[in-house]
């Protein structure tokens, strides 16, 4: 797709919460990795999942970056990038 040459409006204090929780996703997910390939029991990932509220923090965030990517692009358009995107379904 491609995209107007627009800026997108996003307020230095939800750039700040993204940065923070983006930070924090990208070091901690690292670090449990590297404890799983080290054998580590599989359950300290979804022990972090939950107990920092990751699926809530990634849907706020989703939130934030969708309502600035529709002013720019518009409803329809964005509804056609979420459904084009991978989705897990289960086994």
């Amino acid at each position: 797709m491609s995209l107007p040459n627009a800026d997108l409006s996003l307020s230095a204090e939800d750039a700040l919460l993204l940065f923070r929780d983006l930070e924090e996703y990208a070091v901690s997910l690292d670090r449990i990795m590297s404890r799983l390939a080290a054998g580590a029991d599989p359950g300290i990932l979804a022990d972090y999942l939950v107990d920092r509220r990751v699926a809530a923090r990634l849907a706020r965030a989703r939130g934030t970056v969708g309502d600035a990517l529709e002013a720019v692009i518009g409803a329809e358009a964005l509804e056609d990038i979420a459904e084009g995107v991978f989705r897990y379904s289960g086994p």
